[in-house]
């Protein structure tokens, strides 16, 4: 856990679909989402930041703990979607987590909790788009929440 880089390649392995920005964050490309006629390429800035010796945890994580990792996705890129959110639309993605050791007796491993939150504003002109369309639409987004969960908890 001292070493933020390789918590970050241990979280993202794929080297060659990110890249350090700065010290605390990096530019991590997900795997491209297919729906219809939709072709989405999102793209994200994740923040990492340490937090030691229970200063300012989140209230989930035990004081005991010795060090904590948060990440912040700080910027999205939804390459593909740019022509079907301009205004009016509205699309808003905020992801935060944790990671930290968890021990019982000789055993250890990371311990993670992802917080997601999705919200949008759809135009007026949207009743004129069939329900079928709408509901492929809504099972894109349930897919992208899929996929980075999968990213962020079993890589």
């Amino acid at each position: 856990m001292d070493d933020k880089v390789r918590v970050f390649r241990a979280v993202f392995p794929d080297k060659g679909r990110t890249k350090q920005l700065n010290e605390e964050e990096w530019r991590v490309k997900m795997p491209p989402i297919q729906c219809l006629f939709l072709n989405v390429e999102p793209t994200a800035d994740v923040r990492l930041r340490f937090k030691s010796n229970g200063e300012d945890y989140p209230p989930h994580i035990p004081n005991h703990i010795t060090k904590v990792l948060e990440l912040h996705f700080v910027r999205w890129e939804l390459q593909g979607l740019n022509s079907f959110y301009n205004d009016p639309y509205h699309f808003s993605l905020d992801v935060r987590g944790t990671i930290h050791p968890e021990r019982r007796g000789k055993r250890s491993w990371l311990k993670n909790q992802m917080e997601m939150k999705i919200s949008f504003i759809v135009s007026p002109a949207m009743v004129f788009v069939p329900e079928h369309v709408l509901q492929d639409a809504l099972e894109l987004v349930r897919w992208f929440v899929y996929v980075s969960s999968y990213v962020l908890t079993f890589n």
